[in-house]
């Protein structure tokens, strides 16, 4: 399934570490498998985006081997990637060349350096496992520099730290998550740039909760954020997630001025303690009283439970409770 001459740039530039890129003789730049993650992102794109992706720009930021960038160039549209490091780059030419796409560029660069002025402006972005290799500030200004160059949507494939025992102060305020060991301090730049899969030269790195990752997505100018469940990756971790973001404009509220005039919330950090009283399990006295005590008698109880606990606080809104 691997051609001679790939084979041959394989031993000479070393071997492609992840994407199986399927080349015009039919064969792979490695033995072919199943990209779940590609089919996802370019899946949630194609529904997203608002148009034909041969109508679309996009950005592939670290794109290692170039397999993303590629297989949008496949579907017409234009595609630039950005990688750091050479020998991936050299991979992303070798599959370029092989498949005669011409409307697919490919830069070395560091993607903290990504700004308007330089690369343009893109309908659709692809930041697929990079954000997690940043330290947190590094990160937090790269989410708003890919506000900047993206007019459409965002396509975020990131670890997500399930605690956030660690707090960072940032320019614009807290974020929370871990950090993450990418290198040792000790490493020289060779060391560094050898590691494919680390980041480039901070020994550390940051992983955001959830909580905070949205936040500074809204801070950034995105409007909507969504985590995308289907196409699913299987036998993905769990701290792995894809979201989509749209960078739209605030809507206006017509028919609710308290509505429209409200700021914008912004995740609170840890999972919420409010749910229906339907989910919590509860005893069979309690069950049968529910069911056989009349209701005079269990709302003039009702106050005495909350008051110790044992039912969460009234969440009825005050026009129901005048309704009732």
């Amino acid at each position: 399934m691997i051609n001679p001459e790939t084979a041959r740039f394989a031993r000479e530039q070393g071997e492609w570490t992840a994407m199986a890129i399927k080349l015009p003789d039919g064969s792979y730049t490695r033995e072919p498998a199943v990209d779940h993650r590609l089919k996802r992102l370019v899946q949630c794109a194609q529904d997203f985006v608002g148009k034909p992706l041969a109508e679309c720009r996009v950005l592939d930021l670290a794109c290692l081997e170039g397999h993303y960038a590629i297989e949008f160039a496949a579907h017409g549209a234009e595609c630039v990637g950005i990688e750091a490091r050479q020998v991936s780059l050299d991979k992303c030419a070798y599959a370029k060349s092989a498949l005669g796409f011409e409307r697919v560029t490919f830069f070395k660069d560091d993607v903290r350096n990504l700004r308007a002025a330089r690369y343009g402006k893109f309908d659709i972005v692809i930041c697929s496992g990079i954000l997690y290799h940043l330290p947190a500030q590094d990160a937090a200004d790269f989410i708003g520099s890919i506000a900047e160059v993206c007019t459409e949507i965002l396509l975020l494939d990131t670890f997500v730290s399930l605690n956030g025992r660690s707090r960072v102060e940032l320019r614009d305020g807290p974020v929370y998550g871990h950090p993450y060991f990418e290198h040792h301090e000790n490493d020289d730049e060779g060391m560094r740039a050898s590691k494919l899969w680390s980041s480039v030269d901070n020994a550390t790195s940051f992983w955001f909760t959830e909580s905070s990752l949205v936040n500074l997505l809204m801070k950034a100018g995105f409007t909507t954020v969504v985590e995308i469940l289907a196409p699913t990756t299987p036998g993905f971790p769990r701290d792995r997630k894809t979201y989509l973001a749209r960078r739209g404009t605030p809507t206006a509220i017509m028919t609710s001025d308290p509505t429209h005039e409200e700021q914008p919330h912004f995740m609170a950090e840890g999972l919420s303690n409010l749910m229906d009283a339907s989910q919590t399990e509860r005893s069979k006295v309690f069950r049968i009283a529910k069911t056989y005590l009349p209701a005079p008698v269990k709302n003039a109880i009702k106050p005495l439970l909350r008051a110790v606990g044992i039912l969460p606080p009234d969440q009825t809104p005050d026009f129901m409770k005048k309704r009732q």
